[in-house]
């Protein structure tokens, strides 16, 4: 299974009131093109879409628009899309049913009692267990076992196990977030590997805008970073993983 992991796009980002909605529109347009060279079977956006909860309506018909072009890049292509803590969920969860048309699944907040619409099989490829940003009192104990459990049950064909979350895990180079320690990045306070459970075969982190595998995840926990800078501190390599 191929994956494109990318995270952290922050549309509707402005800099200092200068408007970035140019850069923007030009790294959605990368994204198009990579999409259509690389050809992969999941496209992984893993948390904070938008900037703030309230995007303005330009900004989501620009985010909206190049998801469209995203998908005709590669219509046999999977899109998962997960809120960060920088989103509303509800956005996300609205418009879950329509955009299944196209492949895309929109996970904007959990339902510890429906943990099914958390796990999306790619058929022949693998699965996908899509964790959105929970707020760490919303999330039930053991929760991430308890889905890699229910995965680990039916896959019989022992095909790839992807899982995403948009939180801090302890061991990461949080360079480049203000006022940000090993314990609390961004607001979110760090969770041990440990907590992540056992089971995948890559976990899909955003939330951290270095792009890097985490200490002591043997290269299979890896934030894929931030397309672009949200800030002058993050003076390094802005990408996407494959």
């Amino acid at each position: 299974m191929k994956i494109l992991h990318t995270s952290d796009w922050h549309l509707g980002h402005t800099l200092y009131n200068y408007d970035r909605t140019e850069e923007q529109m030009a790294m959605l347009l990368q994204m198009v093109n990579i999409v259509r060279e690389e050809k992969p079977d999941v496209f992984l956006l893993c948390g904070d879409v938008y900037h703030t909860p309230q995007p303005s309506a330009s900004v989501q018909t620009m985010f909206t628009n190049a998801l469209v072009e995203i998908h005709d890049a590669n219509p046999d292509m999977t899109i998962v899309i997960t809120a960060g803590n920088h989103d509303s969920g509800t956005k996300h969860d609205i418009f879950r049913t329509p955009w299944k048309a196209l492949k895309v699944y929109t996970i904007g907040s959990i339902d510890a009692n429906n943990k099914e619409d958390l796990i999306i099989e790619i058929p022949g490829q693998g699965y996908v267990i899509a964790v959105p940003y929970v707020n760490e009192r919303n999330m039930p104990d053991g929760f991430f076992q308890s889905l890699l459990d229910i995965v680990a049950e039916r896959n019989k064909a022992n095909l790839p196990i992807v899982m995403t979350a948009h939180t801090t895990v302890s061991g990461c180079d949080f360079a480049g977030h203000e006022n940000a320690s090993e314990y609390v990045v961004g607001g979110i306070d760090s969770h041990s590997l440990e907590d992540m459970g056992t089971g995948y075969d890559y976990l899909a982190l955003g939330h951290i805008h270095h792009a890097q595998f985490v200490r002591g995840g043997n290269h299979r926990v890896r934030y894929s970073g931030t397309p672009i800078p949200v800030s002058f501190d993050e003076n390094y390599q802005h990408s996407v993983s494959i």
